[in-house]
């Protein structure tokens, strides 16, 4: 690492003029560039500018920066346009509250400027290392109230096909306003540079993956899971006094274990954590860190729903004594004093005692104030124990967009206004659930078990199901349906506007990966809205019948009044790859039966 006093000589002078801005202080300094705070020559804002200035290929003279020699040009410019992607996707991320916000990019003095929201608070390591001295280390709620909001940042990141790569306690910040978690310090342009040096690598010891260190391995999302899995570790060992220091293990040291056959140098966080933290939740930390990527909980969302099986309660409040800012000496853009905010506030839908909650607020001081406990999706279940997903009402292009292709002229895009929320099936009915109703299993995959999805079911034996089930929950006053075909194509979408709403293989069973056979629900990444299978596993039937789309922008549609095929929805395990997508529809006789479609239902009342 260079110098203080190198740092000081790269820096611009506090006082320099970037475009309406004025240098207040040096906020940062690594080996990729350099953090200034900077005030608007007119307003009263305040900023923070990244600057690209990475040590090993460039140098400044004056104000300007240019490669250290002709064959650093390349490495240089390369690594500048990754800059200017890092400013892309923090502006395309800049609407959800736990990524830090870029306001503006612009190119001066040989190099880049990147202006980006000047985040007040106390970083995670911060908070930990003052906790930890005063003999209170983090609770499991504390731990989710943090984690969880990350999480769903990070799953926003994945699905925009960007990474992270440097997940640390550093880089979550813990904003002074309003106490929300923040992901800082994308550094893309460091990840062009790591191909080309070893020293520039972008990670940090004890939280990078065995793949960012070696020359084995794939990058992906799994690689950030790793960093994620690793600050859980931080934040359980900090409870725990035996083990000191309270810091994850290199990888390499790790590897070089399983190697000897020798015990792993870093305990498990089941056992650091043991009667303090729930079991699941764990395991599902030493899942994350596990040294092969196939091994690990692969994507963000995964690891999501287990924290939201391992907290069906609010957290509980952080102790307000710990509102004292960090000691003197801590970087100004990191230090802050935490926020009492509003006191615990739960909304439930539904009679049944078993409706999840829909939001928790909660109340938390510490400088880890966290306004709102991020909205996991409200759950209901009824009494043959199948699960619902609460669908807020909004607006959709329902369809594909011409660029895909010209194949789909029953899929023309158009606006389609859903007017009030509902309940969808969390998973496709199973077998299970065909049986307690109808007294029978017409499935072709009996050994695929009762938690498979009930298949062999024609669109008139879905309705014979629904009217049997709407007279044994009649007592209880609900009743049942097939979702529309807007509603299903809403549901699916779950506010994404591409041809699937994720991976293929990471949401579906498809024939490339299903072994011709159906699956055990739920297996697959959920949506965003918390729903599973929507695409792959059994195609769906809805209740509409097959027609053109209305022209134009319309409410509530529900297809032809009148017609001689049904339609099905989401592609199945016997499915192309093609056909597996959010806008796929097909129309199908009423009474056609094939072992690849099921159906989920809507709760109407």
């Amino acid at each position: 690492m260079p110098s203080a006093d190198h740092e000081r000589r790269d820096a611009l002078p506090v006082g320099t003029v970037l475009r309406e801005f004025t240098i207040q202080a040096v906020i940062g300094h690594g080996g990729f560039g350099i953090v200034y705070r900077a005030g608007h020559n007119e307003l009263d804002l305040t900023v923070a500018i990244k600057e690209y200035l990475p040590v090993e290929l460039a140098v400044r003279e004056g104000a300007t920066v240019q490669p250290r020699s002709g064959t650093d040009r390349k490495d240089f410019e390369d690594g500048l346009r990754r800059f200017r992607d890092e400013a892309q996707a923090l502006i395309d991320f800049d609407s959800h509250p736990s990524i830090v916000s870029c306001r503006d990019f612009y190119r001066a003095n040989g190099t880049a400027y990147l202006v980006m929201a000047y985040e007040e608070g106390q970083s995670l390591a911060e908070l930990l290392a003052s906790r930890e001295s005063e003999g209170r280390p983090f609770t499991e709620s504390e731990l989710l109230a943090v984690m969880t909001p990350v999480l769903d940042g990070l799953a926003r990141v994945h699905a925009a096909g960007v990474l992270h790569r440097d997940i640390k306690p550093s880089n979550i910040l813990i904003r002074r306003s309003d106490g929300r978690p923040v992901l800082i310090d994308f550094g893309a342009a460091k990840q062009a540079a790591a191909k080309y040096t070893k020293s520039q690598a972008p990670y940090t010891e004890g939280y990078a993956a065995l793949e960012q260190v070696a020359d084995t391995g794939k990058l992906g999302p799994w690689t950030d899971m790793y960093g994620v899995g690793a600050v859980m570790w931080r934040m359980v060992a900090g409870g725990n006094r035996p083990w000191e220091p309270p810091h994850p293990v290199r990888v390499e040291l790790r590897s070089h274990a399983v190697v000897d056959d020798t015990e792993d140098p870093m305990p498990p966080a089941r056992d650091l954590g043991r009667g303090r933290f729930a079991p699941q939740l764990l395991e599902a930390i030493d899942r994350c860190l596990r040294l092969r990527e196939t091994k690990r909980i692969q994507y963000a969302r995964g690891l999501l729903e287990v924290l939201r099986a391992a907290s069906h309660q609010s957290p509980s409040a952080m102790p307000a004594e710990t509102r004292d800012p960090p000691a003197a000496g801590t970087a100004s853009v990191r230090r802050g004093r935490g926020t009492s905010i509003a006191p615990v506030d739960t909304v439930s839908r539904g009679a049944n005692p078993r409706v999840g909650k829909v939001k928790v607020v909660l109340a938390v001081g510490l400088g880890l104030a966290l306004a709102t406990w991020w909205s996991l999706g409200s759950s209901w279940t009824n009494s043959l124990d199948m699960e619902f997903v609460w669908i807020p009402a909004g607006e959709f292009q329902m369809g594909t967009p011409m660029h895909v292709g010209t194949d789909y002229d029953d899929e023309t895009r158009h606006t389609v206004r859903i007017s009030r929320g509902f309940w969808l099936g969390k998973y496709e009915v199973m077998q299970r659930e065909w049986g307690a109703v109808m007294g029978t299993n017409p499935s072709k995959f009996l050994d695929c078990g009762p938690r498979c999805p009930v298949d062999g079911v024609s669109w008139e034996d879905a309705q014979a199901f629904i009217r049997e089930l709407n007279e044994r929950e009649s007592e209880n006053g609900y009743e049942y349906r097939l979702p529309t075909e807007a509603e299903w194509e809403y549901a699916a979408r779950a506010g994404t506007t591409g041809i699937r709403y994720g991976e293929l293989d990471e949401v579906a069973w498809h024939s490339g990966n299903s072994d011709e056979a159906t699956h055990t629900v739920g297996q697959k990444r959920a949506n965003a809205w918390g729903l599973h299978d929507m695409l792959g596993n059994v195609s769906e039937w809805t209740g509409d019948w097959y027609g053109e789309y209305a022209s134009g922008s319309v409410t509530d549609p529900h297809g032809p009044s009148t017609g001689s095929l049904r339609v099905r929805r989401g592609g199945s395990w016997f499915s192309y790859a093609r056909y597996v997508r959010s806008a796929s529809r097909y129309g199908y006789s009423p009474s056609y039966r094939a072992y690849f479609i099921g159906f989920r239902l809507v709760r109407t009342k």
